[in-house]
């Protein structure tokens, strides 16, 4: 009879607490899915939201987080500033997101916010702009010296169908160079480049303007420019920052073009080869934003998630238009929807 009761006694402790035991364990699994499903963040932080050469990589990074099921965040401040950008970047280290993909200067400040960024888990990589002396995990972009060497090569085509001796020492070619900002080691890269490669010619660069990577700036500037010194041979854009606008937001602009002036620069967009083919530009190298979207989003969530190591630097290539293919890069290049 005592055994009975104690079968019976098991029974009942089986019947009361395995359920429970067996809903323990299914509820600590789910908690343990959960941890694993959690979604990976990624921030891109590109130099500033009024500069549209950045869309193509928001819209391919987008359209990358969707088909990789993380969140991406596109964040920065609306024109250029280093302090609110750097500010930016801090509160991202503060949420501790899990990665971060950044256009940056390669100046003490920056590098000392990537690096607090890497000590605190976070990985960061950098896009367009890069800060090499900081701890950042890859760079993605065009190699910009090659960019800025491919446009001189391109101006001096220009300058021979134009019957235009760039040989000839008696006589210099007068040249203003446009950039962002000095010390932004993209931009100086590209001047490096085209510097050396004019340095046999008479080329010679009578001003650098910096427009603070502003485009409404640089519009000012330019026209500005152009109704103090009409008679400068040669511009060189370091970036399209003046390219948005249309034909007739650039009165100075177009009467200096009609005259003979010369002007070349950095940045293929749908708005740039119009100025192209009203003939304000006669040369533009591209550099592939999409690309700098989509795989840099997809090598950063593979570092994250998988441990994948990544090369320290992933070239994108460049592309040019001329005369002989503005007519088919117009038809590639379409309007972006926003601006």
């Amino acid at each position: 009879m005592f055994a009975q009761k104690n079968r019976l006694l098991f029974v009942l402790v089986v019947i009361i607490i395995l359920p429970a035991l067996l809903t323990s364990a299914a509820g600590a699994e789910n908690i343990q899915a959960n941890e694993d499903d959690e979604e990976i963040t990624i921030a891109y932080v590109p130099r500033s939201l009024d500069n549209p050469i950045f869309l193509d990589a928001f819209e391919h990074a987008q359209e990358k987080a969707i088909d990789l099921g993380i969140n991406i965040e596109w964040v920065a401040p609306f024109v250029y500033n280093e302090e609110a950008q750097i500010k930016i970047i801090e509160s991202l280290i503060v949420r501790k997101v899990d990665g971060m993909v950044v256009s940056v200067n390669n100046t003490p400040e920056y590098i000392d916010v990537i690096n607090r960024a890497i000590e605190a888990g976070i990985a960061v990589a950098t896009f367009d702009a890069d800060a090499p002396d900081s701890k950042r995990l890859f760079h993605i972009g065009i190699d910009n010296y090659e960019a800025g060497r491919v446009t001189a090569e391109g101006l001096l085509k220009v300058l021979e169908n134009k019957n235009i001796d760039y040989r000839q020492q008696e006589k210099n070619l007068d040249t203003m160079i446009m950039t962002g900002v000095r010390g932004a080691l993209n931009l100086d890269s590209r001047i490096e480049g085209f510097l050396d490669t004019v340095e046999a010619t008479n080329i010679r660069v009578q001003d650098i303007v910096e427009n603070q990577d502003s485009v409404n700036l640089s519009v000012e500037l330019l026209e500005q420019y152009l109704q103090q010194n009409p008679d400068i041979d040669i511009i060189f854009f370091v970036g399209g920052w003046p390219f948005y606008v249309p034909a007739e937001a650039l009165p100075n602009f177009q009467k200096w073009a009609a005259n003979g002036g010369v002007a070349v620069g950095i940045d293929i967009f749908y708005d740039a080869l119009l100025l192209q083919e009203r003939g304000l530009l006669q040369y533009l190298v591209g550099q592939d934003m999409a690309t700098m979207g989509s795989k840099g989003l997809s090598t950063l969530y593979n570092y994250i998630k998988y441990g994948a190591e990544p090369r320290e630097y992933i070239e994108t290539g460049v592309e040019v238009a001329d005369d002989d293919n503005l007519e088919r890069l117009l038809q590639t290049h379409r309007p972006w929807r926003v601006k």
